[in-house]
């Protein structure tokens, strides 16, 4: 009786421990770390950084940002994969580049969905198409007309594949029914230079990265990919306002953590995170970097985000003739 007892209290505490856990959570003496699949300095980090300051604030608490880029993203979102489940290591997961792995490799050491458990979608981007200055268009309707006039012969640059700048390009050429070849690059910075030297011929980047050359007229600034403008460049159409309503195309941005997080501690942080992107400060923030406040109305929400575009990607992918490795 006394060792049935003693099971009996042993499986209660097992049951009562992530309740415990998530009442305690976080203590003081372990920070809370966002693992960014990027090196420092990028858009990527700037939110996370961003964030972490502002989350640290609230909860007034340690929040850090560690870099861990390489592999596509595959080695942070491994990294995360296999941490303790206890809230204390996040991911920034980007809905597009996440969610492209699966078409791009065979064998991955996690699974896209059930190795994380989505928290919330913080921010979105637009993207802006760009073109040499050299080129003789003036406009986005201008630039499809000339890219259907030389089918296969027009170049579009990317940082690589079922990176956000390729997928942008495919469903550009879905949309407008062009054709044009993709170039990847090692990063969206090593394209630009191309773009500017002439020897590609268009991007669909953030507009930050090309944003100066647009304003000194190096590059011309076609369309923004979103419903407005930016003010930022505030004489960029958008592609509804250019007549392409169809190529309304945003990149997002949001927070994960290992699958098994206790259901208490996902919700605190979405909570607190939905808290720190309403605070005015940080939508000025982000949106010097031409990024826009989206948050997930829940957890669950932004979960089934990644499961749709799993399925949307896979099927974009091998439209391209891009096969998983």
């Amino acid at each position: 009786m006394r060792i049935l007892k003693m099971f009996s209290a042993a499986v209660a505490l097992t049951l009562l421990t992530p309740m415990a856990n998530a009442a305690d959570y976080p203590q003081k003496n372990k920070p809370i770390k966002i693992v960014v699949p990027y090196t420092a300095g990028g858009s990527s980090d700037f939110v996370a950084r961003t964030v972490a300051k502002k989350l640290g604030e609230n909860m007034d608490h340690t929040v850090i940002v560690e870099n861990k880029p390489g592999a596509g993203t595959i080695i942070a979102a491994d990294y995360v994969a296999q941490s303790k489940p206890d809230g204390y290591t996040l991911l920034l997961m980007g809905e597009l580049t996440h969610s492209a792995l699966p078409a791009l490799h065979k064998d991955l050491p996690f699974d896209p969905i059930e190795s994380f458990t989505p928290i919330t979608n913080l921010v979105g981007s637009p993207l802006v198409a760009v073109v040499p200055a050299s080129m003789p268009v003036d406009d986005f309707q201008g630039f499809i007309e000339y890219a259907k006039e030389r089918p296969g012969d027009l170049v579009y640059g990317s940082a690589g594949l079922g990176n956000t700048l390729h997928l942008a390009g495919e469903e550009f050429q879905t949309v407008t029914g062009t054709e044009l070849v993709h170039i990847p690059y090692k990063g969206a910075s090593q394209a630009l230079v191309d773009l500017l030297a002439g020897r590609i011929d268009v991007m669909f980047d953030l507009p930050q990265t090309p944003m100066s050359q647009i304003k000194e007229g190096k590059l011309k600034g076609l369309a923004i990919t979103s419903p407005e403008r930016l003010d930022e460049l505030p004489d960029v159409p958008t592609t509804a306002e250019a007549g392409v309503p169809e190529f309304d195309f945003s990149t997002y941005i949001g927070l994960g953590a290992p699958a098994g997080v206790p259901d208490e501690i996902i919700e605190k942080l979405f909570v607190e995170l939905t808290k720190v992107m309403e605070d005015p400060e940080v939508e000025e923030s982000v949106g010097t970097m031409s990024m826009f406040v989206k948050t997930s109305s829940s957890p669950d929400e932004f979960k089934q985000a990644f499961v749709d575009r799993i399925a949307e990607i896979g099927e974009t992918m091998a439209n391209a003739g891009v096969q998983p490795e």
